[in-house]
């Protein structure tokens, strides 16, 4: 029994039963400080796996609650981007749905972001449009030359599958490996430099830049979906709740 009524007050005092505003447990009026100590103690080294599923129950719990309260802070402060006749973009201009990405082709987060993005643009036809935007990072060496070589690629009418070879090789990036693409992908080579070493490719990865500061985007990948912040890559089935609720907003008008 002792066993018992120290598992008890182990989980009451894990799980947070124990606060002011609750019934205390009739057990832990009787048993003193010390006592008290003693027996989870015990409890813990007798029963670690009873203990280690209560203690990891509670931070789901608590995860889950800080993902709503956010999700719910995401479409109540919503931002407004400016997408530009120069941004990559793929998907229909009236889609529903805009997903702007703020990202970094050396981030392994951002290319497992990308990946979502594709499922993404698979589960819903029509329903999104999806808009590249530059957010290279200053400590990742070949983010800006990866950045240049993507929109050269893209005066050309082949960003997205410079994007996607880009990403595939987001930990092997260099100056070879951006004119290695670009053979591939039998752009104009001589255009594809003159292009990547332009004056009006580096004003508008800037311009990028200045969009993402001036929200507070430090972080990359970073998503607005029709104003909605997303910040970091998250499960597909994150995407997957905030574009229906969206789409559910833009059939009640």
């Amino acid at each position: 029994m002792k066993k018992i009524a120290g598992l008890f007050i182990c989980l009451w005092v894990i799980a947070g039963w124990g606060c002011a505003t609750r019934t205390p447990a009739p057990t832990a009026a009787a048993i003193n400080e010390a006592a008290v100590r003693r027996l989870v103690l015990d409890v813990i080294r007798d029963n670690p796996d009873v203990v280690y599923e209560a203690v990891r129950k509670r931070a789901d719990q608590l995860k889950a609650e800080a993902r709503r309260r956010e999700l719910e802070r995401s479409f109540t402060e919503r931002v407004d981007i400016k997408v530009r006749p120069s941004d990559p973009a793929r998907g229909p201009e009236d889609a529903p749905v805009t997903i702007i990405e703020f990202t970094d082709f050396q981030c392994p987060y951002c290319a497992r972001g990308a990946s979502v993005m594709d499922d993404l643009l698979e589960k819903y036809p029509g329903k999104l449009r999806l808009v590249f935007k530059n957010n290279p990072l200053k400590f990742h060496k070949h983010a800006i030359g990866a950045a240049r070589a993507a929109l050269a690629a893209h005066r050309q009418g082949k960003f997205w599958p410079y994007y996607d070879l880009l990403f595939d090789n987001y930990d092997n990036l260099s100056p070879r490996l951006f004119t290695t693409i670009a053979e591939q992908l039998q752009l104009d080579m001589a255009r594809f430099n003159r292009d990547r070493a332009s004056e009006k490719v580096a004003q508008q990865i800037e311009a990028d830049r200045r969009q993402a500061r001036k929200h507070g985007f430090t972080s990359t990948p970073t998503f607005v979906i029709n104003g909605v912040v997303v910040v970091g890559v998250r499960r597909l089935n994150y995407f997957e709740t905030v574009i229906e609720r969206l789409l559910r907003e833009s059939r009640q008008g």
